[in-house]
């Protein structure tokens, strides 16, 4: 199982993940798609060369965008499962060797993974945490796993996915991309070709830090004026589910609309959390939902078994967001990544 990590003028981030790796998965084997400008990719050789675990470090023109730069890194080894990182991201890899475990027993599975917690930090001494709960989406046809999966949407890509589904995931976004749709159009292009495995257990810790990431403010009508991405969007999506057994052109239109819908009203100011209701039913109200919720809240609670288990590594990743945010380690352009 690879771990590909892409990075571009992040020398420090790089390194702390790559100190993580060498700390809590020394057996994982990583390849770099390293994008930087010319001074920070020697920085970065000299990470992976000191770096105590395997690390393959791929050096590519800066300007080359990044879908394309992990294409020409997926299409450079034959391992059939594989987990994209990032040099901000943290696996846990006790996690997602169960879920690729479960890859190999479900051939009509094309993803797994498990929960996500994403920590921002957002200013000196401010920071905020919150969950995205994965979930079964074992339908036979199409149309019900989008269905299942727009009712309540989650990130697939954090988590272990076949090689080969990666790359068409990646075919599709090297021409494609909405922020404000980017996670459900992934989703939805994901679970059109196949089923998802939940695993359920905090499977990724994702960072962000007002250094590296500060907020961009997104035109209040970009949805609008994006609206031949997410048309794209759609089509992509029922050309995949097209392909699929089980496939009802009808019903993969109806759940298309439905889905897209409810996010545009979401954009629009009318999220669908907000609907009366909504946590009392499912999708909301389900063991799997109620259970990662817990294990979130045992997670930042002193004491409890889930914080014992993840201490360690909580503790690590906050000494090095700091490290980060303290110094100017990290020199990236404005909109280089």
């Amino acid at each position: 199982m690879k771990i590909v990590i892409p990075t571009a003028d992040r020398p420090a981030s790089l390194q702390a993940v790559l100190d993580y790796y060498a700390r809590f998965h020394p057996r994982a084997e990583l390849v770099v798609a390293d994008g930087s400008t010319p001074e920070v990719k020697e920085r970065n050789r000299e990470s992976v060369a000191q770096a105590q675990v395997a690390v393959e470090h791929q050096e590519y023109d800066a300007d080359l965008p990044v879908f394309e730069r992990l294409l020409r890194t997926l299409h450079t080894f034959e391992r059939e499962f594989v987990i994209m990182g990032a040099d901000d991201n943290y696996p846990v890899l006790e996690t997602l060797e169960k879920a690729r475990k479960r890859l190999i027993e479900r051939p009509e599975a094309v993803c797994a993974g498990g929960h996500v917690v994403h920590l921002d930090v957002t200013a000196p001494g401010r920071a905020s945490a919150r969950l995205d709960v994965v979930r079964h989406i074992n339908a036979d046809n199409p149309a019900q796993r989008m269905r299942v999966f727009g009712s309540l949407p989650f990130p697939t890509s954090y988590g272990v996915a076949r090689r080969a589904h990666v790359i068409a995931r990646l075919e599709f976004l090297r021409t494609w991309y909405l922020r404000s749709f980017y996670e459900l159009g992934v989703g939805l292009t994901d679970v059109a070709r196949g089923q998802y495995v939940a695993i359920p257990e905090l499977g990724f810790i994702c960072t962000s830090n007002y250094v590296d990431d500060p907020p961009r403010a997104e035109e209040p009508l970009a949805y609008l004026r994006g609206a031949d991405q997410v048309l794209a969007m759609h089509d992509a999506a029922y050309e995949r589910a097209a392909q699929a057994p089980g496939f009802d052109g009808d019903q993969v239109r109806d759940v298309l609309s439905s889905v897209i819908g409810r996010r545009t009203a979401a954009l629009a100011g009318a999220p669908q959390h907000q609907v009366v209701g909504f946590a009392d039913k499912a999708p909301y109200k389900t063991p799997m939902v109620e259970n990662a919720r817990q294990l979130f809240r045992d997670l930042f609670a002193e004491g409890s078994a889930v914080r014992t288990q993840h201490a360690d590594r909580l503790a690590f990743i906050a000494d090095r967001i700091q490290q980060i945010t303290a110094t100017t380690a990290n020199h990236a352009p404005a909109g280089a990544r």
